[in-house]
């Protein structure tokens, strides 16, 4: 990403009102050096011995803006970075949010907060300065109007978040332009306190249109008249010769268009005809890149680096379209009007004749673009636009083994980090880049709450590398248990923040035979990675049906509230971490095979409440990364998590634990190979076994299936069935009045 350098000068502190030392001046180019200056409290121009203040001020080569969306309590009507660079096109500019972002502010809702940082040509005069910013505000009344100040600071933010805007342009290159528009219609009086800037703009719009020219000077001197009070003729000199010193850099620049052919016609945004579907196939011709429709998810808007669901940016796509248009056709209506006076001048009926009826055809086609840049007209021409940009639903996020993070694509069987690519239609974006920066952090967490066991180590990343794979291997549901203050929370709650948009949540009940709306919260797994669920209650029982679902290759029947029922292929891996295991009802082969344990049984003293928020702060990039090397070694281990003792260990025990047949046998039962009991009889023994003992009663007939498992044989004889290998204690034979 190619930016414009400006200068930032920090303190050397962070959050400190009372302090008015900037000494350290850094170059801001890239997103490195950008987070670098904003990581501290700044100012963006250059004081005398460093201490700011408005006498001080030396020079500036960056303006910055406040944005805290303090006009409206509406979210639909907030701003963001965005916003800026659809009222701003092609101008380059920086943005953070700031350290209030999404936070409640003076009595106001958490929202969009954010400073925007114009890359602008050195300015050495403080009040045109201020007049510069006073100019940005007017045209995006969004900003701060009490930030105009030159002496303006700004809080640092430790662990900034960006976002980079190319553009070919400056803001006051961009601000030129659109002063020279009101030139062309302006008889206004332009008042004290804009004058200098006001005059700069025009100044710099009329050596770009018209050169370096006595014409270009005198329609200068011209507008200079509407100052009132009047500037004096040396300053109105001096912001001549700045003008010319720009022009003189203006045509050095690649792509410069020289006056004489000034002016873009807009010819490649025509429509073929003046019809709602030739303008449909305009926007869709220029935006197949920006924007997409799918049945799923409507319309998504390309950010740059994911597919993100925005109908209202896709709106603004095709307004900044309907511009163009308009743009082309006042360009066609002009040509076309002054041909029709030329060959009217010349005498020539025929051509006179012939030019008038272009006339004509441009006005049509005026009033046409007029037309389409009406609000009615918006909706009617994108809904004619969702065929020719319609992307399957299967064609999102279609790729299972790459990874989108905030630096680029990881392909996952490499580690490879390539560039954001559009056709990847990548919806998802991890929080984080992934990095080594302190992956020793993190180390140290994991050798902590694993007492050290890298076998046990390598199941987690290896388990973890699995969860950023898009597609299912390993049917499994990973059960994490263990008393309090144990750190499992923490190594799976990092995972979960570190994957962003990947991960999801459900409730722990979904996964109990408790669960309400099954199908509702299924449908929180469509599209992610990683699911965590969190803390049943002690006694409460696996639903094995949901097992079965969650953890399956197999389609999944789902639905939201409000909306028809779908199916969607499952790309997610489940992990449950509690301190109280779930009962499982089941022995057969299918719910065990899923079943994996790990057990976090180190007891951490005086554990840190607030660790995590630590340990993503300074180590979340190197998480990420752990996982990524995670997921080559499942790969390389053929799709299949490693042998570790200490799981197989806690699974084996929690599969006896859950052996309730086992248990009742050997309580209840005698067995051997000429034992036999008849089947009302075993049962009815169960029922007591299970009600001394707190344990959930199953029917007859999941009596029957669970002894047919552990190898038990049934068979009819004229008093009824029997069964075969074991018969009741008869010390403890049941009662049939028992019930």
């Amino acid at each position: 990403m190619l930016m414009l350098e400006c200068k930032i000068y920090t303190a050397s502190c962070v959050g400190n009102s009372s302090n008015c030392l900037y000494p350290d001046e850094i170059k801001v180019c890239d997103r490195d050096s950008f987070n670098k200056a904003i990581s501290f409290d700044h100012v963006t121009a250059q004081f005398t011995n460093g201490y700011r203040s408005k006498d001080n001020f030396i020079s500036s080569t960056c303006i910055p803006m406040d944005c805290d969306n303090d006009h409206s309590d509406v979210g639909k009507d907030w701003v963001t970075p965005f916003d800026v660079a659809l009222a701003f096109p092609n101008v380059c500019f920086y943005a953070s949010y700031s350290r209030n972002h999404m936070k409640d502010k003076h009595g106001k809702c958490a929202r969009p907060r954010f400073h925007v940082y114009f890359p602008i040509e050195e300015v050495s005069d403080a009040k045109a300065y201020v007049e510069l910013k006073t100019r940005i505000q007017s045209v995006f009344p969004y900003f701060d109007s009490n930030a105009l100040d030159a002496a303006r600071f700004l809080y640092g933010v430790k662990t900034p978040l960006v976002e980079l805007y190319e553009g070919e342009k400056t803001i006051t290159d961009f601000l030129s332009e659109e002063a020279f528009g009101e030139f062309d219609a302006g008889t206004e009086e332009i008042p004290s306190g804009q004058r200098n800037s006001r005059l700069s703009h025009i100044a710099g719009k009329l050596i770009k249109r018209y050169g370096a020219t006595d014409e270009a000077h005198e329609k200068f001197l011209s507008e200079a008249e509407r100052c009132n009070p009047p500037l004096p003729d040396a300053e109105l000199s001096k912001i001549w010769y700045s003008a010319k010193k720009f022009g003189l850099k203006v045509a050095s620049q690649e792509g410069y268009i020289p006056p004489s052919e000034y002016g873009k016609s807009y010819e490649e945004y025509k429509p073929d005809d003046l019809t709602d579907i030739a303008m449909a196939e305009v926007f869709a011709k220029h935006n197949k890149n920006k924007a997409v429709y799918t049945m799923s998810a409507g319309w998504l808007y390309w950010t740059g680096k994911k597919w993100e669901a925005s109908e209202l940016k896709v709106m603004k796509l095709y307004m900044l379209i309907a511009k163009k248009v308009l743009k082309n056709a006042g360009v066609e209506f002009k040509t076309a009007y002054e041909q029709f006076i030329q060959a009217e001048s010349s005498g020539d009926k025929e051509q006179a004749d012939k030019a008038k009826s272009e006339v004509n055809q441009a006005k049509q086609y005026l009033s046409f673009a007029k037309k389409m840049n009406d609000h009615s007209k918006v909706s009617g021409i994108l809904k004619l636009a969702k065929s020719m940009l319609e992307v399957a639903n299967e064609g999102l996020d279609r790729d299972a083994f790459i990874l989108n993070t905030p630096c680029g694509i990881v392909d996952l069987k490499t580690g490879e980090l390539k560039a954001h690519d559009p056709c990847s239609y990548c919806t998802k974006m991890t929080a984080v880049c992934p990095s080594r920066e302190n992956m020793g952090l993190w180390q140290t967490t994991l050798d902590m709450v694993t007492a050290g066991d890298k076998e046990f180590q390598t199941f987690l990343q290896s388990h973890a590398g699995s969860t950023l794979i898009g597609q299912v291997f390993e049917e499994s549901l990973l059960l994490v248990y263990g008393s309090g203050g144990n750190g499992k929370s923490t190594v799976f709650n990092a995972e979960a923040h570190v994957l962003g948009d990947y991960a999801g949540k459900i409730p722990a009940e979904s996964l109990t035979t408790r669960a309400k709306n099954v199908k509702v919260d299924l449908a929180e797994l469509c599209g992610k990675r990683f699911i965590l669920a969190s803390e049943t209650e002690e006694g409460q029982r696996l639903s094995i049906s949901m097992l079965k679902q969650i953890a399956s290759v197999d389609d999944i029947s789902a639905e939201r509230k409000y909306y028809a029922p779908f199916t969607f292929t499952p790309s997610h891996s489940t992990i449950l971490y509690t301190n109280h295991l779930p009962k499982v009802g089941s022995n057969d082969k299918g719910t065990w095979r899923r079943i994996f344990v790990a057990p976090f049984t180190k007891e951490i003293k005086n554990p840190k409440t607030d660790y995590v928020d630590e340990l993503l702060q300074k180590a979340g990039g190197a998480i990420l990364q752990w996982m990524i090397e995670g997921a080559k070694l499942y790969i390389q281990n053929s799709y299949k998590f490693p042998i570790c003792k200490v799981v197989e260990q806690a699974k084996d025990a929690y599969r006896a634990e859950n052996d309730w047949i086992g248990h009742f046998i050997t309580d209840y039962c005698i067995k051997g190979v000429n034992e036999t009991e008849m089947s009302r009889s075993l049962y009815l023994s169960y029922r007591q076994w299970a009600n001394l003992n707190g344990e959930y009663v199953r029917n007859d007939r999941d009596f029957s299936k669970a002894l047919l498992l552990a190898g038990y044989s049934k068979k009819r004889t004229g008093k009824g069935y029997q069964w075969c290998g074991l018969s009741i204690n008869p010390n403890l034979q049941a009662q049939e009045d028992f019930l």
